[in-house]
């Protein structure tokens, strides 16, 4: 049976409210009665209830993290957040939506029954039932990878539309022309739509025709990046060089070309996105656009804290910068 506060004090000999000064360190105490109270706990075991303490002292030291999915890029956010938080005191409780909407706001309530200091929300899709959750709760929040500057929101993400035209000018450079892209669903607004439009804009930009059966819709995973891949090669041209929304779906892509025959970047070009540690390690190395994503775990968490003590925010935008990391995966056709 679970011991309470009542049983260590009868264990103790003591006054329930002289175990509750000991474990809060709220009222000076004399030594012999705290040395009886801790000898107590300790020989118990005893794990004071965080929530009880967290009302007498106005904080649990717990944050709430919300990811869509458990993957390499989650990972490392989460390393960049729990790095952070430690070092302030703070631990994390984590929660994987499935990016599923009404698991999220589900867990957003989870999140303010357990009364946590403050919540980083990863999302692929901020909507207004969020927002209305968000200030329903009145918790502090961050969000990542997404832009809430006019709900209010501090968000930290990465310039999603600058690298990817950086990327198709790179191809073009390359000698490319025939160019397609394996793009994320459309109601991530960063991730997949502003990527995604940045193709078509500098495609358009270059005056380089698009063919719609080079583009093609994928889910995040290497399993969506090789059945996009899959769907691609079945028309009867193909394109040169190939875009991807991230490093998984290239990965995917890349497999399912391979597996259809397809030398890379002999026969098809690949670029992706994120810069995950296996790109660097897959044969050929992948080319792709580097995005520190540990740091956008690190920021988060400095901007939640931030939000926690009420310090002025200046803005509420934050971006982490990129790069475009050149590999193994393009082949120059001709330079421009």
């Amino acid at each position: 049976m679970k011991l309470t506060i009542k049983d260590i004090a009868k264990m103790a000999g003591v006054s329930v409210s002289s175990v509750s000064r000991v474990i809060n360190n709220s009222k000076p105490v004399n030594d012999e009665i705290r040395e009886r109270v801790e000898k107590v706990i300790q020989e118990t075991n005893f794990r004071p209830n965080a929530l009880a303490r967290g009302l007498i002292h106005k904080s649990t030291n717990l944050i709430g993290v919300i990811i869509p999915q458990v993957n390499s890029v989650s990972a490392h956010l989460i390393n960049g957040i729990e790095e952070v938080a430690a070092r302030n005191g703070y631990h994390i409780i984590l929660s994987n939506s499935g990016s599923d909407t009404e698991q999220e706001l589900k867990a957003l309530d989870i999140f303010a029954e357990r009364q946590v200091d403050g919540i980083i929300l990863s999302s692929v899709d901020i909507t207004e039932q969020h927002v209305q959750q968000m200030n329903r709760n009145k918790v502090p929040l961050v969000v990542v990878g997404q832009k809430t500057t006019e709900y209010g929101i501090p968000w930290v993400d990465v310039d999603n539309y600058q690298p990817v035209a950086e990327v198709v000018r790179y191809l073009v450079r390359c000698g490319h022309e025939r160019i397609g892209m394996i793009y994320g669903p459309l109601q991530d607004q960063s991730a997949g739509l502003s990527r995604y439009q940045a193709f078509l804009d500098e495609m358009a930009r270059k005056q380089l025709p698009i063919d719609p059966a080079h583009l093609v819709e994928s889910r995040f995973t290497t399993k969506g990046g090789y059945e996009a891949m899959e769907s691609l090669l079945r028309n009867e041209s193909v394109p040169t060089a190939l875009v991807c929304a991230s490093d998984i779906i290239a990965i995917g892509a890349k497999n399912c070309a391979e597996d259809r025959g397809y030398l890379i970047p002999e026969d098809m070009s690949i670029v992706g996105f994120d810069d995950i540690e296996l790109a660097a390690l897959v044969r050929p190395q992948l080319t792709t656009v580097q995005v520190n994503i540990e740091r956008m775990g690190t920021r988060s968490m400095e901007i939640l804290l931030q939000t926690i003590e009420e310090q002025q925010l200046h803005t509420m935008e934050h971006y982490v910068d990129y790069r475009l990391m050149v590999r193994d995966s393009v082949k120059t056709i001709r330079k421009r």
